[in-house]
């Protein structure tokens, strides 16, 4: 018996034991249900009301949450890039843009670009760099972005990662995400401190950034993540830093037989960073410290490190001045462009401006062409503003006329006739900030008059220091502040009206010289020192003052 009662308590004890999902005793699920709720069911139902409540609060969050996330997914499908394109119905430059060409394809280095106002720096830029020739970081500060450091971060950061991400790379997509978490960590910390600023550090630390993802961009090589990806070669082998040469966009033979191999390859190109009207950067930021290691930074990139061009855009003549300054303008070379030659306004002239010309108009402007050369040289802008109100007044309207030289004409009988005649030129914020107090003229009439007289003659120009010696250096600044007068400190790529400046260096001195701002102005000159002299005569004589129009 006792045998047969241990074969039946290990039969029992081999059984599993399945628990009942009911409670053994009633007083058990009482206590259960007081757990798990029993006390919410008495509220709902002692108080209906501020259930409803909360059960709409409840879906209004999920509505809302469900409608961020939305936004979040359209916003992820806008594309974040500027417009940089080539602009419709550019002609010509074949000089510069050759030029261009030759820096950019040579070893990377910081290069300013001065032009005067509407001389089509820009549209040269956009012609050169709109291409698959160059990778590009581009910042119009006409429509910067930012205003403080805060933002210049934030732009830098979000700039930096668009570059990486329209290379269309994977490797290199990768490089991006340091830009974005950069973002990132910034939004966490001025919603966890509650006070954070953006300081010189995080600046240092951002532009470090950069450093190290153009040094991983270069070292990069294609082919080689291809072999690695196809279990091809020896992957044991350590690999060697790609070289940083890349192709010439005039030698296309070796890479076009790349391409029809594997046209998914990624290609090395030079990398440009674009500052166009860069003399409005140390307005935006006014921050000396911070605009040093800026700058400083993007002078390691340059000269140091060999890392990528960058490239200045500025019509203040005295943006050189201000990175002289930050100790970076030695290390600047200066490129200057100057208005189109004759050939090149000749043929943008028959080839483009006469199709918006009525057909009963046409031969009449045809004939007119050395008139207008004459008023307006190589500015095709002022050309074709002067070709459209051409038009509208049926052909009655001369160069003399004309808005462009109305206003050159008021600009300087102000300067004549008023004593503190204010500009408010924005070229003066390179130097002296956002203040606009050192814009009101500082020469005299007579000053005015004495240049006149002397940039109506040829060579329609004069050394810049000799000028300064003669009325003074606050004098002659304040006429180029002013837009009077244009100074040089280079030649111009493109010839323009025989070499004006090389006149001066004909000893082999290069020397910066000044000239009227524009052809425009010149003839403005020449009308108001006519006015000037007849004025003086009839003074002299008793007789009364003379009709200003008939003059003209």
């Amino acid at each position: 018996m006792s045998r047969i009662r241990g074969s039946s308590a290990l039969r029992h004890l081999s059984r599993p034991r399945v628990r009942s999902p009911l409670p053994a005793k009633p007083w058990q699920a009482c206590t259960a249900r007081s757990f798990f709720g029993l006390g919410e069911l008495a509220g709902v139902i002692a108080n209906p009301a501020e259930t409803l409540r909360q059960l709409k609060e409840s879906q209004d969050m999920l509505r809302k949450a469900k409608e961020d996330m939305e936004l979040a997914r359209e916003a992820k499908k806008i594309p974040k890039k500027h417009t940089f394109s080539k602009l419709p119905g550019f002609h010509g430059r074949k000089a510069e843009q050759a030029l261009l060409r030759k820096i950019l394809n040579a070893q990377p280095k910081m290069t300013t670009i001065f032009g005067a106002t509407s001389v089509g720096k820009t549209a040269l830029l956009r012609e050169v760099l709109a291409t698959d020739d160059y990778f590009v970081v581009k910042f119009d500060l006409r429509i910067s972005g930012f205003a403080d450091l805060r933002t210049l971060y934030l732009a830098l950061c979000e700039q930096f990662q668009i570059f990486f991400n329209e290379m269309h790379d994977e490797e290199m997509g990768k490089q991006a995400l340091t830009f974005k978490h950069l973002i990132l960590a910034l939004n966490e910390k001025e919603s966890a401190e509650g006070g954070y600023t953006v300081t010189v550090a995080d600046l240092a630390s951002l532009m470090e950034s950069l450093q190290s993802a153009l040094l991983k961009y270069w070292e990069y090589d294609p082919k080689e993540t291809s072999d690695e990806d196809g279990n091809s070669g020896d992957l044991h082998t350590k690999k060697k830093p790609a070289e940083r040469k890349v192709e010439s966009s005039n030698d296309t033979t070796t890479h076009n037989a790349d391409t029809q191999s594997d046209k998914t390859l990624f290609r090395k190109r030079p990398v440009v960073f674009l500052l166009d009207e860069a003399h409005k950067l140390p307005a935006l930021v006014d921050d000396q410290l911070s605009l040093k290691v800026f700058l400083d930074t993007l002078l390691v990139l340059t000269k140091q490190d060999r890392l990528c061009h960058v490239l200045f855009c500025t019509s203040d003549p005295f943006f050189q001045h201000f990175l002289r300054s930050m100790n970076v303008g030695h290390h600047s070379q200066l490129i200057t462009i100057g208005d189109c030659s004759r050939e090149e306004t000749l043929s943008y002239f028959l080839d483009q401006m006469l199709r918006s010309v009525p057909p009963h108009l046409a031969s009449n402007l045809t004939t007119h062409f050395d008139d207008i050369w004459d008023a307006f040289g190589g500015k095709l802008s002022h050309i074709n503003d002067y070709v459209a109100s051409w038009v509208q007044a049926e052909g009655r309207l001369t160069p003399y006329q004309s808005a462009i030289f109305i206003q050159a004409y008021t600009l300087l009988q102000f300067h004549l006739t008023q004593a503190n005649f204010e500009t408010f030129s924005p070229l003066s914020t390179a130097t002296v900030g956002t203040d606009t107090s050192d814009d009101t003229t500082r020469f005299e009439p007579e000053d005015l008059l004495r240049v006149m007289r002397t940039l109506t003659q040829l060579p329609y120009s004069i050394p810049y220091f000799t000028l300064c010696r003669l009325i003074g250096t606050a004098q002659v600044d304040s006429m180029i502040k002013t837009r009077v007068l244009e100074v040089r400190w280079t030649r111009t790529v493109t010839p323009e009206e025989g070499w004006v400046e090389r006149q001066w260096s004909e000893d082999g001195i290069e020397r910066p010289v000044v000239l009227p701002m524009t052809r425009m102005i010149r003839k403005a000159m020449e009308v108001v020192l006519r006015e000037e002299e007849e004025l003086r005569q009839a003074q002299a004589q008793g007789d009364e003052p003379v009709d200003e129009a008939k003059t003209t």
